[in-house]
């Protein structure tokens, strides 16, 4: 009889220790609006007879960027780390070519009045990394998977970012980094396959929350002792969506919209994401 698997293994804190070979990969993006909303005001001056009702809002540039860059000097201080790389997104992500309603909720949410300002101190005075059709969750999972002399640490506090194996540091929990096998990264990117991401525009299967989904893995899985075929695992994913009455290639759009790119889903030679396909070989599928 097959063995019950673990269900969502709690990152290892037992690997290799990070060294002078090490580079943090940080999520600039969430910086911008977490050091820019910090360092503004917005008054809201009532109607008179004379005026409508007005707002102003006040910035602070300069406590903006020192604290700003006192963060990215006290994240290093706190993982013995020197090196680091601000990760950005780039023009025309490509999530929105495959599905147009992507983050439509935040089509017109406002960016903090420092924004661009902040930004280009980053970029003038810090490594930083930027690539178009690319999120900055991608360049940092592109990164952090491919081959290099460097390892890395991918530092933010998204959740997404558990499907890329490696060492993780979420800024606002951890003491220290936790490390993600390829095994839990894959599952986790599986469980985002049925749930999606509504608060990003997907929806993933209709009524499949975090709970289900785990129980959903937790049959295939146990059916194959732990270590189950892809193939075994799209087919238990699109099971779901089927019973809902939609298509396996409606399950695909939801799978291609959640994948956060490793280096194997990015071809260098063209620098155009590679979309993901549910087999091992990528040259057996025909709508890559």
């Amino acid at each position: 009889m097959a063995t019950q698997p673990n269900k969502q293994e709690k990152p290892s804190a037992s690997k290799k220790k990070p060294s002078a070979s090490w580079k943090l990969l940080i999520d600039g993006d969430l910086l911008l609006y977490r050091f820019g909303f910090k360092h503004e005001d917005t008054f809201e001056w009532p109607d008179t007879e004379d005026f409508d009702e007005v707002q102003t809002t006040v910035t602070d540039l300069d406590s903006a960027i020192n604290e700003l860059d006192a963060f990215i000097e006290n994240l290093c201080e706190q993982l013995h780390v020197k090196q680091y790389i601000l990760c950005f997104t780039g023009s025309s992500p490509f999530r929105y070519q495959i599905l147009p309603s992507y983050k439509h909720n935040r089509k017109n949410a406002p960016k903090p009045v420092l924004y661009y300002q902040l930004k280009e101190h980053l970029f003038k005075n810090h490594p930083v990394k930027v690539k178009d059709n690319l999120e900055a969750d991608d360049v940092m999972g592109i990164l952090a998977t491919k081959p290099s002399q460097f390892s890395y640490i991918i530092c933010s506090i998204d959740k997404d970012l558990r499907q890329i194996p490696g060492w993780h540091f979420n800024w606002n929990k951890d003491t220290r980094p936790t490390f993600i096998s390829k095994d839990q990264a894959d599952r986790w990117f599986y469980r985002q396959c049925l749930t999606g991401d509504p608060v990003d525009g997907f929806s993933g299967c209709p009524g499949i929350g975090a709970k289900r989904a785990e129980k959903v893995l937790d049959a295939v899985y146990t059916a194959y002792n732990g270590n189950p075929p892809l193939q075994e695992v799209w087919k238990a994913i699109c099971e779901q969506y089927k019973a809902k009455g939609l298509t396996e290639s409606y399950a695909l759009t939801q799978a291609r919209m959640a994948r956060i790119l490793r280096a194997e889903d990015f071809d260098v030679s063209t620098n155009q994401p590679i979309l993901w396909v549910p087999t091992r070989r990528r040259e057996d599928a025909s709508d890559t």
